[in-house]
Formats: C-alpha cells, structure tokens, sequence
C-alpha cells in the first residue's frame, strides 16, 4: 500500500508546462483575437452578447474579463443601440496584431 501512495503522490505532483497559464489571461487573449479578427472584417465594434455566444462564455465572467481589459486600456466599451460593445484601443490593436504574427 505504501508503494501505491507514493506512486499517486508523485502523480499528484506533476503539473504540465501549462499549468502557469492563467485561465482568466488566456480568455482575454481570445477576446482580443476576436475583436481583432472582427476589426479587419470591417466591424469596428461587436456586441457583447455576441462575443459571449462565440467564445461560450457567461455575460458575469465576460464583464469581468472586460473590466481588466479596460483598465489596461486595451479595449474600449460603449453603448451603442441600446447594447453594450466592445472595441480594441490603439494599444489593443497594437497588441492583438503582434499575436496574430506568431
């Protein structure tokens, strides 16, 4: 019994490469991909329901994805037709087309 807890002890351990991304950092990369994306098809601004049904997430954790993004001047939000959209700074555009280099 011994050898087997040892053994799920070191499997326990194990944490892959990955595991140092931040869940909440990727997110806001794909939310800035998807912005980009948007922008050089011509829409400037999307909607943030829109963004919510493409990347599956909840309005709750999508508006706190955007707060951060707002506050480090990365994308703009505003109400436009009575919705709340989004769009990317200069400096989230900036940044989103040096992701889109590599």
């Amino acid at each position: 019994m011994l050898l087997e807890d040892s053994h799920y002890q070191e499997a326990t351990d194990f944490q892959p490469e990955t595991s140092g991304l931040d869940s909440s950092a990727v997110l806001m990369l794909g939310i800035l991909e998807l912005l980009h994306a948007e922008h050089d098809r011509g829409r400037a601004v999307m909607p943030l329901a829109a963004i919510c049904k493409r990347l599956g997430l909840r309005m709750s954790t999508l508006q706190r994805l955007m707060t951060a993004l707002t506050e480090q001047e990365l994308i703009t939000i505003s109400t436009e037709k009575e919705r709340l959209v989004a769009a990317l700074t200069p400096g989230g555009e900036e940044i989103s087309s040096a992701l889109q280099a590599q």
